[in-house]
């Protein structure tokens, strides 16, 4: 018999329906203002090969719609830029000799700097030693490195590299502090003071 609810019903039944239909309310207003927000958002897939500038995209557009980057954020990309000069210099002196025809340092007085960088930086703990950039800019005016540059077409080379080699100097400053550009360097990038 008490398988049906009084016509009726009591008054914590009412109290109980007026509850859920408010939180229903409230659930489905937060909903609503979820899609609406939703809607707003605007998304992007970039597709491209490596070194193509997809990364580079989206930063610049930080930097144009959400104020840049704080002066932490920037301070903790030393760290990226030092491995991009790395990389870069790493990377050019290391083709030299697998290019066809190699290329040949103008300077053979510089072998030595090759193969600090091939044997000494390319460990993976580096800690970037004072000579290590005296060897890169050395290294960076050599005509040699310089036409090893010039055919990066043949080998792959991180987009920023001459950005950077070309600044070494300012890196290598032990108060040195990133621009709020963030456009050049790879893992996010900044560029330089």
């Amino acid at each position: 018999m008490g398988c049906f609810k009084p016509k009726g019903g009591t008054g914590d039944d009412h109290e109980e329906d007026k509850l859920r239909k408010q939180i229903n309310k409230r659930i489905d207003e937060e909903l609503k203002k979820e899609k609406q927000v939703y809607r707003a958002t605007h998304r992007l897939l970039l597709l491209g090969a490596g070194e193509s500038g997809k990364s580079t995209i989206v930063k610049q557009m930080r930097i144009l719609h959400v104020n840049g980057f704080s002066a932490d954020e920037r301070k903790n990309k030393i760290e990226d830029i030092k491995k991009n000069i790395r990389d870069a210099i790493l990377t050019i002196t290391g083709a030299m000799a697998t290019l066809n025809p190699p290329v040949l340092l103008e300077n053979p007085d510089n072998q030595f700097r090759v193969d600090y960088m091939q044997d000494v930086a390319s460990q993976k703990n580096f800690e970037y030693p004072y000579e290590f950039y005296e060897h890169t800019e050395i290294l960076w005016k050599d005509k040699g490195v310089q036409n090893c540059y010039e055919r990066s077409n043949e080998y792959q080379l991180i987009d920023c590299a001459q950005y950077f080699l070309d600044r070494v100097h300012i890196v290598k400053q032990p108060d040195y502090t990133p621009t709020e550009q963030v456009g050049y360097s790879r893992n996010c990038k900044l560029t330089l003071n």
